[in-house]
């Protein structure tokens, strides 16, 4: 049995921030969170714009109620409809649509503004969701990102999106939380294309981490905004036709395997356009794939008596098994060593694959792929991949250190130990 440490899988999920009160003031959270800004001109098109600010400029806020609050004054200046004006003695703000006359004052710290509807009317007060205030780390006015509609064309010229519409549209969720629309000239009905939408660049870079799955892979093509979603990618997965690429149509066919390109997605940085189809987007990853594989790779797999769809199933063991590079060889030379004594290879990494990155993503019987995976259950490898290795990976792969290792063990400090025997594992994992 090969035993595996005592490994403290603590996923530290939460940021940790120290910001000083002279930097955000009690009101305003320290949250990650970043808001994108599209402004209409006058012909109804948008133009995108990044108000987050982690310096002392002027930029987003977010109370720690969860209220998105905007700079004021650098909001205006983005829309040539509308005129700023400022009383420092008396911390009020004005407003004013150049277009229809309408205007609006903001005063610190009030939950109120005043709405003229023309220069000759009297105000009426409107209640904002969160008053306005002084920002101390900008020294600006900031409002709710809602509180403009009343300036506007109509009050529907102002309106927000969330991820869900985002994502469908080609934005960038990955770094977006949402998204603010404002229209001075007219409604904010839908949420327009991101490749119609001046200052988003029409392709996107996204960099595939060593290690992802497949599922981790399209769940990033869509947040990065290179696909609308991922059933469109599982689809084309399933249905791709593959006759160009001879790694993958060199996979021997089964029924138990359940991504078939598990493996087969290079871990590497991209460019795609914004809403690609998603069978340009996995064609770009099978070409770069194929690329990396050289000939030599393959003829080395094969004096090992391995296909290279079985290497790149050791290599992505040895990717989620490995804390560091320098360890690389040598699990891979504990696989190959139980492999060839038809031992069962008992790695950790093979449950939490199927834990993880199988049966969260697929309908029916969720555990029909266990047997097949989990390598306490299966004999010799798995049915396939269990993540997309990085190129040492493979190369540990195919280049296993020489020692006659059965067993390894890592403590909770990430240091590794090797042994031959399973009473010398013992004696080093206190197991």
């Amino acid at each position: 049995m090969l035993k595996r440490s005592k490994k403290l899988f603590v996923l530290l999920l939460a940021c940790i921030m120290t910001v000083s009160s002279a930097i955000f003031p009690k009101e305003v959270s320290g949250a990650v969170k970043q808001y994108g800004i599209i402004v209409a001109d006058k012909n109804g098109k948008y133009s995108f714009y990044d108000l987050n600010s982690k310096t002392k400029a002027a930029g987003i806020e977010i109370t720690q109620s969860g209220n998105i609050m905007v700079p004021l004054k650098k909001l205006t200046s983005l829309m040539p409809a509308l005129s700023f004006s400022y009383d420092s003695k008396m911390k009020k703000a004005a407003v004013v649509n150049i277009s229809n006359g309408r205007k609006v004052t903001f005063t610190k710290d009030s939950n109120y503004c005043d709405y003229y509807a023309n220069s000759k009317s009297k105000p009426v007060k409107k209640s904002m969701p969160y008053k306005a205030y002084i920002s101390t780390n900008s020294s600006v006015m900031m409002i709710h990102m809602s509180a403009l509609k009343w300036v506007m064309s109509v009050t529907t010229g102002v309106k927000s999106f969330k991820t869900a519409e985002m994502q469908t549209t080609g934005y960038d969720t990955y770094t977006y939380s949402g998204l603010i629309a404002y229209n001075p000239y007219g409604a904010v009905s839908a949420i327009p294309k991101a490749t119609s939408v001046t200052n988003i660049s029409n392709t996107v870079k996204v960099t595939i981490p060593e290690g992802y799955s497949v599922a981790q892979v399209f769940n990033l093509l869509v947040k990065k905004g290179v696909c609308p979603n991922t059933t469109g990618l599982y689809d084309a997965l399933n249905n791709y036709d593959y006759s160009k690429y001879t790694l993958v149509n060199e996979i021997v066919k089964n029924k138990n395997r359940c991504f078939r390109l598990e493996g087969y997605l290079f871990p590497d940085t991209y460019e795609f356009y914004r809403l690609s189809k998603p069978e340009d987007a996995i064609g770009k990853f099978l070409r770069n794939t194929e690329s990396k594989i050289t000939a030599q790779d393959r003829e080395k797999a094969e004096s090992l008596g391995y296909s290279m769809d079985e290497i790149l199933t050791i290599a992505s063991l040895i990717e989620k098994e490995a804390g560091n590079s320098e360890q690389k060889a040598m699990i891979s030379s504990v696989i190959h060593n139980r492999l060839n004594d038809n031992m069962k290879l008992q790695l950790d990494a093979s449950i939490f694959y199927v834990e993880r990155y199988i049966k969260p993503y697929i309908t029916g019987d969720i555990n029909r792929y266990n047997s097949y995976y989990n390598t306490y259950k299966c004999s010799a490898l798995p049915a396939g991949p269990i993540c997309n290795p990085g190129k040492a990976s493979i190369q540990a792969a195919l280049n296993p250190a020489e020692t006659d290792y059965l067993y390894f063990y890592s403590d909770e400090n990430g240091k590794y130990y090797y042994a031959s025997t399973y009473e010398e594992i013992q004696a080093v994992s206190g197991k």
